[in-house]
């Protein structure tokens, strides 16, 4: 074929484009209360009804893969089904910047608050540091996808991505 004849044409989008990350929350070291140790607060009894194991061991196989793409384990294109964009789209900012080198997941806790959420919340560790993170797994469309994170990678800086709907999932 002659180089002359060849056209060139845009190559279709393998996903959608990534959106703009919003600025991390700092917070200051007086701004962080400081929870008082000689007081021991009543111990309430939990009514939350138990979470089906299925759904248990699917929102901890997705922690452990996020934590996974974190510590450049994992491609984040292998969780483009089970994660919305904007979360997508912050995990491999958080990856590209490295942030997460040497992240291991601890200990991962989850609760579902209604028929169509889970809440995952996930001790992390990084080196001899604890890390937060959290989760909310959405029922949409008949799948359950991953619609906003909430970590804590660094002291005092707090990345969120999602949108929390005030009328409901």
């Amino acid at each position: 074929m002659d180089p002359a004849f060849a056209t060139c044409r845009a190559a279709p989008p393998s996903r959608p484009p990534a959106l703009p990350l919003r600025e991390p929350l700092w917070f200051d070291e007086p701004a962080q209360p400081v929870l008082p140790l000689t007081l021991v607060p009543e111990v309430v009894e939990a009514t939350e009804a138990p979470v089906d194991p299925e759904l248990r061991q699917l929102a901890a196989s997705l922690m452990a893969g996020l934590v996974e793409v974190l510590a450049g384990r994992r491609s984040t294109q292998q969780l483009e089904l089970w994660v919305v964009p904007d979360v997508l789209s912050l995990l491999e900012h958080l990856r590209r910047a490295r942030d997460g080198d040497g992240i291991r997941l601890r200990s991962v806790r989850v609760q579902a608050p209604s028929a169509t959420a889970l809440e995952v919340s996930a001790h992390l560790a990084q080196g001899d540091a604890s890390r937060a993170a959290a989760l909310r797994i959405s029922r949409r469309r008949g799948r359950w996808v991953a619609t906003h994170l909430v970590i804590a990678l660094r002291p005092r800086v707090v990345h969120r991505a999602g949108w929390v709907n005030p009328f409901g999932d």
